[in-house]
């Protein structure tokens, strides 16, 4: 088996069905194992996996585990030499599968790779990025970015002024299309379930590239990504809140207790000056006291560490049980 394809969905149901027939273009001939992961969506998404493709093996959720435990449901099922995560709003361009297979089978230093992400009217996404560092945190998660919103920092973190059109080392590739040697990983779990929504991808990375491991963007293998439509988008505030309590938890990973405390310091006191410039403004008649209101919940959540998301009380801690398997 070359690839295990491992998608997580929760309500896209007809992105979800692009993206399953997009497959075969993107795999141009290869050896694969489609899994799909449905986390208890609604809008009968379970239902068309079941009857339209035949092929995928399907896991469903009774309820949404998050994005971190649904993969690392699949990843206990995977065969391949490689493991894809793909998500399900996106569309593989032909042979898209097989360049990255072909590009990691010629370098076995090689530990994974990731396509260009296009928007649907072919212009580049800027979904490549280094790893969080202290000036690109700073710079782009604080007032300082309404200060100088293109400043170098924010560039150097988003990788702006790459053209990607060559083969560019990447440290952290999104998991929206990212394909990994099996052998690199964990072979118990792909993410950190206390990142259940945000910076699980993160987090991988980051410990790839400390065991020494390197990531490529490859430009031959393009990939449609209907950006911001996996779900997210109907978490309170978008999920900020959520985001950036998962970067304090990454740095408390990562940089240790005292970095983490003090980023929670830095972006409190930002929420209190974003506070203070929203009530200025509701004063000034430029926003609603609503749009204040809201704001005020979120940066409250924030503070506290209240994610949006959390994890179904009645799921039972072994993953294999938190799933009914329908294999065609």
């Amino acid at each position: 088996m070359d690839v295990s394809i491992i998608i997580v969905n929760w309500n896209t149901r007809v992105l979800l069905d692009r993206c399953l027939r997009s497959i075969e273009a993107g795999l141009d001939g290869l050896a694969a194992q489609v899994l799909v992961v449905d986390n208890g969506s609604a809008d009968g998404s379970a239902e068309l996996v079941a009857t339209e493709f035949a092929q995928v093996e399907l896991l469903r959720n009774p309820e949404n585990v998050g994005f971190a435990r649904a993969n690392n449901q699949a990843y206990g099922r995977v065969q391949g030499r490689y493991v894809l995560l793909l998500n399900p709003d996106t569309e593989l361009r032909s042979g898209a599968v097989k360049q990255m297979v072909r590009f990691l089978d010629a370098d076995p230093r090689r530990a994974g790779a990731t396509a260009v992400l296009r928007n649907p009217d072919g212009t580049l996404q800027r979904y490549h990025k280094r790893l969080p560092r202290w000036a690109s945190v700073l710079w782009s998660e604080t007032v300082l970015r309404n200060a100088l919103p293109n400043n170098q920092w924010v560039r150097e973190f988003y990788m702006l002024d790459e053209p990607f059109d060559v083969v560019t080392e990447i440290e952290q590739p999104p998991a929206a299309c990212l394909m990994l040697r099996r052998s690199v990983v964990d072979p118990e779990a792909l993410f950190d379930e206390r990142f259940p929504i945000f910076y699980n991808d993160v987090d991988l990375c980051r410990r790839l590239r400390d065991a020494g491991h390197r990531l490529f963007l490859l430009p031959e293998a393009e990939v449609m990504h209907h950006g911001g439509a996996g779900g997210v988008g109907t978490l309170p505030d978008q999920g900020v809140a959520d985001s950036l309590i998962g970067l304090i938890r990454y740095y408390r990973k990562h940089e240790g207790l005292f970095s983490a405390v003090v980023l929670w310091l830095i972006l409190t006191i930002n929420s209190l000056l974003v506070l203070i410039g929203g009530l200025v403004k509701v004063l000034g008649g430029r926003r609603s006291l609503q749009w204040w209101g809201l704001e005020l919940a979120k940066r409250v959540r924030l503070a506290l560490g209240h994610e949006a998301f959390h994890y179904p009380k009645d799921m039972n801690a072994d993953l294999t049980s938190c799933a009914v398997v329908c294999r065609h």
